[in-house]
């Protein structure tokens, strides 16, 4: 118990507070690195499962191009990509730059010269683009009338709705950029057609060095499930065209997968994973549905609950936050397929604020021979990984703010415990001085034995206190040991003179013997005031309070005092015409008013009378002694009341010695007393008042 005690004793007070600093700074840098921490681990082990998952998918199609191929009663395919960029539909081709490699050309002949035309397809925001550009050596775009549309040379554009009906539109090339769009039969007449019934495309053309473009926008809500269209182009000149689809009477299918391969896919598929098989000219061949949400059913919630789902609803936003927002999911998309066309498995992580996040995994199918047959892109939702990161964040706040609490506590305790201890210090330093200002004990007892900084206080406390107490203890004992060994001296001294004065002896020599005894006689009165004014403190213990009449005793005592003082001082009283009862000591009050009688008749004005008077104020009677004559320095008048402090600057003339101890021994009789010992000018600027306040007695 003691080496605990010794231990515990040898933390400073610095010590403690710094150590303090440090936990409260750790805290939360801890929580922040174990947070971050835990989300790189669940990241990489994402990544790594997915990157393995993709790999499985592609050893899966490995070999196996027949996987790739086309259902023949699918018809023959039409490439369609994901567009990254906004398209302006105005004819350019400035916005299909980077998708000419998917073009599609008719006639299918290399090296052909003649009427043809290419098709490139696009879909971003549940629109399909077309850029149909038009090989012509002689277009007639700019002829003024449209007689018919064999005459003129135009674009037919056929594809089935919803209800699977084949809707047709002739796209007309016009000069300026505009395309006149009609609705037509199956025998491509116009006159079979509700006129007034737009139709649900938007084109503009161009002029180009080999013949004109048409670019056109139509909503993907106008075709069927299966993406059916086609398109022919017709010479006017030569009255000829060439169709997308030759000679057979099918459409072309967008949406170009692979049976094969969409079997092996959903034997593959996961809950949470969507897989998309392309070929290497990145036609999606087969993919898995992305299944929908499971949404718990609404039940009643309290405050709690509602206040609790927000806070999750708010981190969980800040995490997909921190997993980075892209701009646009379709151009991650592409780079990721661009990246696998090459042979590098590729991987890559979106989120967006108003859906749950996505990592991406590109892997490359190959053959025997090494080269890339396809591409498996395996994209799975982010929401499971959050989930148990949303779950790590709330336990490490739970364990933040459980810490932090716990931290406060401590810091709680421990300033409180300081302050407890400075207070109680307080506290015995404040008792050690009693209410005349003197200490009453000699050291400080608590506190001291502490090994910490306020334990050298108390220390250092401890050391004054004794030394003020040496000091005291001197000083109350130094008149009574002055007497003791002064008188013996004395002694001697007088009873020499008095011998000597037994001899006769000339007029001269008896002289300075008189004034030899009156040196003496001086020399006693100072010893005499000093051992008085030192023994008073304890006299007055002894000393009980009684019932006094103060009107009563300072009649008598002016009527005394002004029969002793003779013709050369007048001594008036001004009192009251009742009794004024206090608890007071008759002498000692008597005591009090000689130092202050004395005092006025050392300063008064000669001529001038010393006044004596008693009044009231509120529950006490003040008694004041008033002398017209030289004011005091008010700045100065706390002093005079000190020990050993006077403000005499020669011997009264009647020879007796003067220490500053009359208006001491006023202010201790008075603080006896319960009152006090005041000192004022007069208010007309004629003289000094010296008063005496004591508690009125109600008995």
């Amino acid at each position: 118990m003691a080496e605990f005690r010794r231990r515990k004793r040898s933390f400073k007070l610095s010590f403690q507070v710094l150590s303090l600093i440090v936990v409260l700074a750790a805290v939360p840098w801890l929580g922040y690195q174990f947070i971050n921490e835990a989300k790189q681990f669940l990241d990489s082990g994402q990544l790594i499962s997915q990157e393995q998952f993709g790999r499985s998918v592609a050893n899966t199609f490995y070999n196996k191009k027949e996987s790739l191929a086309l259902s023949l009663q699918e018809g023959a395919p039409l490439p369609k990509t994901y567009l990254a960029t906004p398209i302006t539909v105005d004819g350019s081709k400035q916005d299909w730059q980077d998708q000419s490699y998917r073009r599609e050309s008719f006639p299918r002949r290399q090296l052909y010269e003649g009427l043809g035309f290419s098709i490139a397809v696009g879909e971003r925001n549940g629109s399909y683009y077309g850029l149909i550009d038009v090989r012509d050596v002689d277009p007639d775009y700019e002829a003024g009338s449209i007689n018919g549309f064999d005459s003129r040379d135009h674009v037919r554009f056929e594809w089935i709705n919803q209800r699977d009906e084949i809707e047709r539109v002739v796209l007309v090339p016009q000069q300026g950029g505009f395309v006149a769009i009609f609705r037509v039969g199956a025998d491509w007449r116009r006159d079979t057609m509700d006129r007034f019934q737009a139709a649900p495309i938007e084109a503009a053309m161009m002029p180009t060095l080999e013949g004109y473009t048409v670019e056109i926008k139509i909503n993907k809500v106008s075709l069927n499930q299966k993406q059916e269209l086609r398109f022919s182009v017709y010479d006017g000149t030569t009255r000829s065209g060439i169709s997308s689809m030759g000679s057979s009477k099918g459409f072309h299918t967008l949406n170009t997968s692979s049976s094969a391969a969409n079997q092996l896919l959903e034997s593959l598929a996961k809950s949470v994973s969507h897989i998309a098989l392309y070929d290497v000219k990145l036609q999606l061949r087969a993919q898995t549905l992305v299944k929908p949400r499971e949404y718990s059913q609404l039940s009643e919630t309290t405050v709690l609950d509602d206040v609790g789902g927000l806070l999750d609803e708010a981190m969980m936003l800040l995490l997909q936050i921190s997993m980075g927002i892209t701009g646009d999911e379709l151009e991650t998309q592409q780079e990721l397929l661009f990246a696998a066309q090459l042979g590098d498995l590729a991987q890559a992580r979106w989120s967006s604020l108003g859906g749950g996040g996505f990592l991406a995994t590109a892997a490359p199918v190959l053959s025997d021979d090494g080269s890339v047959i396809g591409i498996v892109l395996v994209k799975q939702s982010t929401d499971q990984i959050l989930k148990l990161q949303l779950k790590s964040l709330q336990s490490i706040v739970l364990f933040s703010v459980v810490g932090i609490l716990l931290i406060f506590s401590i810091v709680f305790f421990l300033f409180w415990r300081l302050a407890y201890r400075v207070r109680k210090l307080r506290i015995e330093t404040a008792h050690m001085v009693n209410d005349e200002g003197r200490l009453v004990a000699s050291k400080i007892v608590g506190q001291v034995d502490r090994d910490d900084s306020i334990g050298d206080l108390a220390r250092s406390f401890s050391d004054v206190v004794s030394k003020l107490h040496e000091q005291q203890s001197f000083m109350s004992t130094m008149p009574r040991t002055l007497s003791h060994e002064i008188k013996n001296p004395l002694n001697a001294i007088s009873t020499s003179l008095e011998n000597i004065s037994d001899y006769p002896l000339d007029g001269e020599i008896k002289g300075y013997i008189d004034i030899a005894k009156r040196g003496l006689h001086k020399i006693e009165s100072i010893l005499s005031k000093l051992s008085s004014a030192a023994n008073l403190e304890q006299a007055l213990t002894n000393d009980e309070l009684e019932p006094l009449d103060v009107n009563h005793f300072l009649t008598l005592y002016c009527q005394h005092q002004h029969q002793m003082a003779g013709h050369d001082v007048v001594i008036e009283y001004v009192g009251t015409k009742k009794s004024a009862m206090v608890q007071a000591v008759d002498y000692r009050l008597e005591q009090a008013l000689d130092k202050l009688l004395d005092n006025a008749k050392d300063f008064h004005r000669q001529g001038t009378p010393i006044i004596v008077r008693l009044s009231a104020d509120k529950f006490d009677w003040i008694v004041d002694v008033e002398n017209q004559g030289e004011q005091i320095n008010l700045d100065e008048a706390d002093q005079l009341f000190q020990s050993m402090v006077t403000s005499r600057t020669q011997a009264s003339a009647g020879g007796a010695g003067h220490f500053g101890l009359g208006l001491y021994v006023v202010q201790t009789i008075a603080q006896f007393h319960k009152g006090a010992a005041q000192v004022a000018n007069l208010s007309d600027g004629s003289g000094v008042c010296f008063s005496i306040r004591l508690p009125a007695s109600l008995i």
